[in-house]
């Protein structure tokens, strides 16, 4: 019989979302079956570290009308702990705990661990003498230096059955300073997949367009899918009422694709002077219409990058290398599919587009507008 994986409780803060590697040894956790849940004593949604809305979060919101009557009837039973968190200024570390712990007590933790040696650890100190459930913690380094209450530090260090720490540095600290025995300190150092962190890049497809159906996201997508096995990573710059991300989740290729909202000129200029291929695969919508000669083409293609479009509207007037039908994926992923597989022939057609560029569609144009402008 498959033994059921440890419940553990993970106190940390997401008051700007959690810190990357927080998130990143979470998530590991989570994927490896381990059945955690978050409670968080600050919390702010929208982050790119925001925990995910799978992941079983609590935290003290003052819209919940079952925050004052959990906290109010804890005080009360746990009234022993109220001196000393008031000559340890840190009742309201205890107010948190009371909180938490109901939800840990209803959600059968048996574990509690903490991220960071502050107020953090506090809360955490807290629900372990509410629960008697065991403690541990991961030290960090500023919470060695400058720690928001050194004296309930000490208390809680004491408390804890095992000490995690990131670097020797820390572990001599935390047993020559404060005395903690050696047996329950353990080096625990940070990590990063490198599989995912590599001096080698793959190659990227960039495409700049608002989130709506008519700039053709879904047969991209499609593509990205067709290409799947391949090491080609695909860039999306946007905004706008499609969902894109989810299209992505949807089509299995979440892990493919970046994203990233709207940009201004230098940092579209970055991605243009980092990526290997231009994408726009447009196509003619019925409320949306046809493309015009899209702007995002011209920098692209100044940018001297090989370009990928749909001959949608009057995208050909433009692009003269490599155009494929509207709405065929299969051709779309073959025309990315032969740049990324040959640099001499990305260079070669992207110094194609930079001419085409500064021959047709120069800051002249915009010189002849204004001259006509102020013609009589």
């Amino acid at each position: 019989m498959k033994k059921k994986p440890r419940k553990i409780a993970y106190i940390v803060s997401a008051g700007n979302g959690l810190e990357s590697f927080v998130f990143r040894e979470i998530d590991y956790l989570v994927e490896q079956g381990i059945d955690l849940s978050i409670y968080a004593t600050k919390y702010k949604a929208g982050d790119v570290y925001t925990p995910k809305e799978f992941w079983v979060t609590y935290y003290i919101s003052a819209s919940k009308i079952t925050v004052l009557p959990i906290i109010l009837s804890g005080l009360i039973t746990q009234f022993r702990l109220i001196p000393k968190a008031l000559k340890t200024k840190s009742f309201v570390d205890l107010v948190l705990a009371i909180y938490f712990s109901f939800y840990m007590k209803k959600n059968k933790i048996e574990q509690i661990h903490c991220h960071f040696g502050d107020h953090k650890l506090f809360v955490g100190y807290y629900c372990q003498k509410i629960l008697g459930l065991p403690l541990s913690v991961t030290i960090h380094s500023h919470e060695l230096h400058v720690n928001p209450n050194e004296r309930m530090f000490q208390i809680a260090l004491q408390s804890c059955n095992r000490v995690f720490v990131i670097s020797q540095l820390a572990k001599d600290i935390i047993t020559n300073r404060y005395g903690v025995s050696k047996k329950k300190v353990l080096l625990s150092k940070l990590w990063v997949d490198d599989s995912e962190w590599r001096p080698e890049k793959p190659c990227r497809v960039l495409t700049v367009a608002r989130f709506q159906p008519q700039k053709g996201f879904s047969d991209l997508l499609e593509a990205a899918k067709i290409l799947r096995d391949i090491d080609i990573e695909f860039v999306i710059v946007g905004y706008g009422p499609l969902d894109v991300k989810k299209i992505a989740t949807e089509k299995g290729v979440g892990s493919k694709v970046v994203f990233f909202d709207k940009l201004d000129c230098k940092q579209l200029q970055f991605l243009y002077q980092n990526v290997d291929i231009y994408c726009l695969p447009s196509i003619t919508h019925s409320e949306q219409g046809r493309e015009g000669i899209p702007v995002v083409l011209m920098e692209a293609m100044a940018s001297g990058l090989p370009v990928v479009a749909t001959n949608c509207g009057a995208v050909h007037e433009i692009v003269t290398t490599k155009i494929v039908e509207e709405s065929s994926p299969s051709q779309l992923a073959s025309a990315i599919l032969e740049y990324a597989n040959s640099k001499e022939l990305r260079i070669k057609d992207g110094e194609k587009n930079r001419d085409k560029v500064k021959h047709d569609f120069s800051t002249i144009n915009i010189e002849r507008f204004l001259s006509n402008l102020l013609t009589k």
